[in-house]
């Protein structure tokens, strides 16, 4: 294989022609006749009114649905046939105007239209915060707000308390945008991240290859094939932004001074934020000093530098009581990939199937492709090397952590924007010449593969995703009317808890309770709960039982289908315990001797 290392190589290898001395020209023809433009910009319209075309059809085919009749397949069983016409246009539209050479920002409009539509629809349909985890994030900030700093020995959340970059900038953020909490800025925030993505990626990319085809088709491909839903209002999110933002920066030829700067600040900021990117940033930087695709042999050292530093200072508290853990996951690679697979493994319903495989198939169709790129274009040179490089080295991850049964789906993230621009290789031309027909039916083929599959892993959970605002409002009144050191007795952590006041309870998640203390609870619930309540270290308890804690603890393993019905309905029953608070979705119990809180 011939291999340069060029950092901006063109995939295009055309020999390079002089420039034609260009003629004198008559004065008139100096100037660009209005009319001119305005003809360019009447050949526009049609590829503009798709995605406009698009939009209105996937708006109609939303109007009226209820999220509450959301089936198995979560988001899907939502869809008409409006929606899918939609879709089909707008990639259709996108590929056409791609075949038809039409400028850079007709493309743009159809990205950016793309993330409007797939990442923005829950927002506007729900109403409300999707996922659980964006829940606690929001509880952080409010920590932070609250506060004026971290705590980074607390029990509770430590630690997010010992990287606090993202919840320190998201409390600034809401104290700027003057909103009373974080949870309509993070219900935005998967369209804030997509938009951020591409615009970053677009910098990368430029950085592998002058070739706007394959860059484009790369973008639209990244969005497709990115199923993941790291996405949503996370630490992860932001990351990874900057994690994409250092390699466009070391991808540029600069002054080694106009870099380092740059340079320090994404390594600083990755570092105070996450635990898992650095190793990924640490990875990469090597890689790049490596494959000479920028200089300065100290880099590697400076980020290190950096990453341990923040390690054993800021995160100390965290680092060592728990360094034996990392020790023990290091190098154990079938044990940290079971971790994800026993996750996946354990669904057993066919639509939960179908979201497993689904997503499965997308990144086989993806790596397939890229490939395919890589073969067919192996001897273009610094593109193929880096991409492949920065592709395969996310595996890397799978030796050194389980990170708690997520690392193959962090390791494909990380791995999706190179697999993506490969994967746009494939459909180009061995020789790099323009986007023919053929390519673009290859191109339509691969889309028309991993649609599917990116809608099946992305919307496939939504049923459990989402939470009304009966669920929302009933979090709420535990959080506001609970004295400080209550119990609060969780059905389940699948519900919109913990974003006020955190760290004021103890939580008590009925589905991860032991084996012997389920069966207990089971057999008699109220007695059990009962003598919970009755311990005297705590202020108040409440039970909290709401439609999301139901719908996980029914599709999951811990507790029998049905068990949070039996104990809602021996709670009823039970003259111990009082209904405190009710909506259609929700119910709060209390002691029947318990006031009615603060």
């Amino acid at each position: 294989m011939s291999v340069q290392s060029h950092p901006a190589l063109p995939v295009s290898r055309t020999p390079q022609e002089p420039p034609a001395t260009p003629g004198p020209r008559p004065a008139h023809s100096l100037a660009r006749p209005a009319g001119g433009r305005l003809a360019g910009l009447r050949r526009e319209l049609v590829f503009v009114a798709v995605p406009l075309v698009a939009a209105a059809l996937w708006i109609l085919g939303f109007r009226g649905a209820d999220p509450r009749t959301m089936g198995a397949l979560g988001l899907l069983t939502l869809f008409t046939p409006l929606t899918v016409a939609a879709l089909v246009l707008l990639l259709g539209g996108f590929l056409a105007s791609l075949y038809r050479k039409r400028p850079e920002w007709v493309l743009g409009i159809y990205l950016v239209t793309y993330v409007g539509l797939m990442h923005g629809t829950p927002p506007v349909l729900y109403g409300t915060l999707r996922y659980a985890w964006a829940y606690k994030h929001v509880g952080i900030v409010d920590y932070v707000m609250r506060n004026g700093s971290v705590d980074p020995g607390i029990e509770a959340g430590q630690i997010y308390h010992n990287w606090p970059g993202f919840f320190t900038g998201g409390a600034l953020l809401t104290e700027l945008s003057g909103q009373p909490d974080t949870l309509g800025i993070a219900s935005w925030a998967p369209v804030a991240f997509n938009l951020l993505n591409l615009v970053v990626l677009r910098f990368v990319f430029r950085g592998l290859t002058r070739d706007r085809t394959v860059i484009w088709l790369g973008l639209m491909f990244f969005l497709l094939i990115n199923w993941v839903g790291q996405d949503y209002y996370s630490p992860q999110a932001v990351a990874y932004v900057l994690y994409l933002g250092l390699i466009g920066v070391m991808l540029r030829r600069m002054p080694r001074r106009a870099m380092i700067w740059p340079f320090v600040a994404i390594v600083a900021a990755i570092a105070v934020s996450h635990q898992i990117t650095p190793m990924m940033m640490l990875l990469a930087v090597f890689a790049l000093i490596a494959l000479r695709r920028t200089k300065g042999w100290y880099l590697p050292l400076v980020a290190g530098a950096i990453t341990a530093g923040w390690a054993l200072t800021g995160a100390l508290d965290y680092t060592l009581p728990n360094l034996m853990d990392l020790v023990s996951e290091f190098g154990n690679v079938v044990g940290n990939a079971d971790q994800t697979l026993e996750k996946s493994s354990g669904q057993t319903s066919q639509a939960d199937l179908q979201v497993v495989w689904g997503g499965r198939f997308t990144v086989a169709v993806s790596v397939l492709a890229s490939l395919i790129g890589v073969w067919r274009h192996r001897t273009t040179g610094g593109l193929l090397l880096t991409a492949t490089t920065l592709m395969v080295l996310p595996g890397v991850l799978v030796l050194t952590t389980g990170f708690g049964g997520e690392v193959l789906f962090r390791a494909f993230l990380f791995a999706a924007p190179f697999i993506a621009i490969l994967a746009a290789q494939a459909c180009i031309p061995r020789d790099g010449r323009g986007f023919p027909l053929r390519s673009l039916v290859t191109a339509a083929a691969i889309m028309a593969m991993v649609a599917p599959g990116f809608l099946l892993g992305y919307y496939g959970k939504e049923r459990e995703n989402y939470f009304t605002p009966q669920e929302v409002e009933a979090s709420r009144w535990v959080y506001t009317h609970a004295a400080p050191e209550s119990l609060l007795v969780e059905g389940s952590t699948n519900y919109p808890g913990r974003f006020i006041d955190y760290d004021k309870f103890t939580y008590v998640p009925l589905d991860r309770e032991p084996e012997d203390s389920t069966a207990e609870m089971l057999d008699d619930p109220a007695a059990k709960l009962a003598r919970w309540f009755a311990d005297p270290k705590y202020a108040d308890a409440y039970v909290l039982i709401t439609r999301g804690q139901k719908l996980a603890v029914d599709n999951g393993e811990a507790m029998p289908p049905g068990s949070l019905d039996r104990i809602e309905e021996s709670l009823r029953r039970s003259k111990d315990f009082k209904i405190v608070f009710q909506t259609r979705d929700a119910i709060v119990f209390a002691s029947s001797e318990q006031g009615a809180g603060k």
